[in-house]
């Protein structure tokens, strides 16, 4: 259990403080879209903001349960397919992946950035302290289910691992936003010294 709960503060470290470098990143990249259909990176931070919340809704309440129950509970017993349930939470992370978000998960766009960052940052706190409370395996004893990718019922571990993964799916986006953009900037540049070359030819042109 110590192996779970070390994997899932890992992957809450990791995915919050390459969320919080986002932040950092040009105006133009933060808002450049390259459809019109499309997210931009900073809508797809305020999404992020979005689903943590109600995410941490269910597991703040459930950490509550567990912690009430631990006391009645006489052990704890890790299912042999334990792990299994991990390995299908790690698919939300890629891409293949088709996920239908509900409209309330839609970002306005309006969101201040600092104001985002600030609720990402408590977030990433709120989810730590939850995992510190539940150390000695007590985040097993209450399970909730989840309809995503018919994950069933999943355990306070499973559930903030969830978290971390839907944080990765969206890195990724960002990652591929950005590559986007370097392409497009390139291509202007380029179009922009074909454009030069062509002014300074009609000025010699007049010279002669």
């Amino acid at each position: 259990m110590r192996n779970v709960i070390q994997s899932v503060r890992e992957a809450l470290l990791t995915n919050f403080r390459e969320l919080d470098t986002w932040f950092e990143k040009d105006f133009d990249l933060l808002h450049f879209k390259p459809d019109t259909n499309q997210w931009n990176i900073r809508e797809v931070l305020e999404h992020i903001s979005l689903t943590n919340y109600f995410l941490l809704l269910i597991i703040n309440k459930s950490t509550r349960r567990a912690l009430d129950r631990r006391h009645a509970a006489r052990s704890i017993i890790i299912p042999s397919d334990y792990m299994e349930k991990f390995d299908k939470i790690d698919v939300i992370g890629s891409r293949s992946f088709e996920w239908v978000r509900p409209e309330h998960l839609e970002p306005s766009g309006l969101q201040d950035m600092r104001d985002v960052r600030a609720l990402l940052k408590q977030q990433f706190a709120q989810s730590m302290y939850n995992l510190s409370l539940l150390k000695n395996g007590e985040g097993m004893l209450v399970l909730t289910n989840l309809s995503v990718n018919h994950l069933g019922k999943l355990d306070i571990y499973q559930y903030i691992y969830f978290l971390t993964k839907h944080i990765e799916r969206h890195i990724r986006q960002m990652q591929r936003l950005a590559k986007e953009y370097e392409g497009t900037a390139e291509e202007e540049v380029q179009s922009g010294s074909i454009l030069n070359a062509a002014d300074e030819e009609a000025e010699s042109m007049l010279l002669i």
